[in-house]
């Protein structure tokens, strides 16, 4: 039995009859299988043993890098940039990136792979929870409405305050800071809370003020290019994650690398805000 190959034909089958979603599921099938395989003959162990166990070393790590130039090659309709630098680690030739039907090995023995490095950023723990409580929303339960409600109560109670040190003139300094912090606790709204709050404000000139970001030095205009070729690309790899249908906890992840590299372009090349949002009434 080939490790991989009957996901291959089902791969192949429902992308000729069209199927992409489940054409996609081929591909977690066999990473899936590529990595149990991994798990279960341990390279690392192997080599680390006799000449025998070394030899099988080679063996099972020949296989796994086929498997992964394998899925390079069946990735590329869904996700092309995670492919192609899936293919650029592996130094997959171009009369090899061929979609078959049947399993056979893309890399030669001898083949030299390029310099590798992990495709996505690993999500520890204490990450997995700042994101759940930042993007979590709510779900219907009684705990999550008190919640918001009493954070609704908190961005009332603090308006107020702003607008009142306003109507009396206050100091402008503690003025801005009451804002900060006005803005601070609406940020902790759900989404779609976010978006009604910023519908009630159309037909107001005056753009709402937002938390000052730490300034960043001037860089090299070679740097600047680098860095938007690098938001470039990890703009790509977040739609195509959401094209993809990836675990949201991932592409959380990878949209705050994106917006922490476009954190670093000078002022004057940060994404301006696009004012209002939605259908325009007629």
């Amino acid at each position: 039995k080939v490790i991989g190959a009957k996901e291959e034909k089902q791969w192949y089958q429902r992308r000729v009859r069209g199927a992409f979603s489940r054409a996609f599921e081929c591909v977690f099938s066999i990473s899936k299988v590529g990595n149990q395989y991994l798990q279960y003959n341990q390279p690392w162990v192997l080599a680390k043993g006799s000449e025998v166990e070394r030899a099988r070393a080679g063996s099972v790590i020949a296989l796994a890098s086929n498997l992964a130039a394998l899925l390079s090659v069946i990735l590329s309709p869904f996700m092309p940039t995670i492919s192609k630098i899936l293919q650029e680690q592996l130094a997959l030739p171009d009369d090899r990136k061929l979609f078959s039907e049947a399993f056979v090995p893309l890399l030669k023995s001898g083949h030299k792979i390029g310099n590798p490095f992990p495709l996505f950023s690993k999500i520890e723990d204490a990450r997995v929870e700042e994101l759940r409580a930042k993007f979590c929303g709510t779900d219907g339960s009684s705990g999550g409405v008190t919640d918001v409600a009493a954070l609704q109560g908190e961005i009332e109670k603090q308006g107020n305050k702003v607008r009142e040190l306003k109507a009396a003139k206050g100091d402008p300094a503690l003025i801005k800071s009451e804002v900060a912090k006005l803005l601070e606790l609406k940020k902790k709204l759900p989404a779609e809370l976010q978006q009604q709050q910023q519908g009630k404000k159309k037909g107001k000139p005056a753009t709402p003020a937002k938390p000052t970001a730490p300034a960043t030095p001037a860089a090299p205009a070679g740097d600047i290019a680098a860095l938007q070729k690098e938001i470039e690309l990890q703009g790509t790899k977040v739609r195509e994650l959401k094209a993809g249908g990836a675990d949201k906890a991932v592409i959380d992840a990878e949209v705050q690398v994106l917006l922490a590299l476009k954190a670093k372009l000078p002022a004057e090349l940060q994404p301006k805000p696009t004012g209002k949002k939605g259908k325009k009434k007629k």
